[in-house]
């Protein structure tokens, strides 16, 4: 059975980088020789034409931090790279497809408390999305849970922090 991260080692990297075929492969290069093992991972496009934000949930060491945070920054294609402690401010969205025969006022009342929304309705089924830390996504999932739960995945995690300025022009 794997051993637990201690929470000093759960570290939440953003990465500025140019968006190139292999990125993703060369960044994660790093993360498996290391042995770090990666929870969540998100790529999206910025405002700035060929560049993207990478951002990753990972387990490593506190010791080792800087040292790898430098060697992720001699990728060629990466332009800045910050490292944030994990901690239960992150934020993910959570997706619940439920059966449509759950629809009543029970359900509305469950999702005004925690905050859900219904982001789609099918013939047979309906999604409701939340966003909120881990275990707001669990509380909801285990009054969710029973044969009208179809299907649950989340979202990589989303942390303000991260979208912090990029000057490309001072480098």
């Amino acid at each position: 059975m794997k051993k637990p991260a201690k929470p000093t080692d759960q570290f939440i990297f953003s990465i500025y980088a140019e968006d190139k075929k292999g990125l993703i492969g060369q960044i994660m290069i790093y993360f498996n020789r290391s042995s770090y093992h990666v929870q969540s991972l998100n790529v999206a496009r910025t405002d700035i034409s060929d560049i993207v934000l990478v951002t990753l949930e990972a387990e490593v060491p506190f010791y080792a931090l800087l040292p790898f945070t430098e060697k992720l920054k001699k990728i060629v294609e990466v332009h800045s790279v910050n490292a944030y402690p994990a901690g239960e401010g992150l934020r993910k969205t959570g997706f619940y497809r439920i059966g449509i025969d759950a629809l009543n006022q029970q359900l509305w009342t469950l999702m005004a408390k925690y905050g859900a929304t219904l982001s789609s309705a099918a013939k047979d089924s309906l999604v409701i999305c939340k966003t909120g830390s881990d275990k707001d996504l669990s509380e909801l999932y285990s009054q969710l849970d029973g044969p009208h739960l179809l299907g649950f995945c989340k979202s990589g995690l989303i942390i303000e922090e991260s979208l912090a300025t990029l000057d490309l022009w001072s480098t």
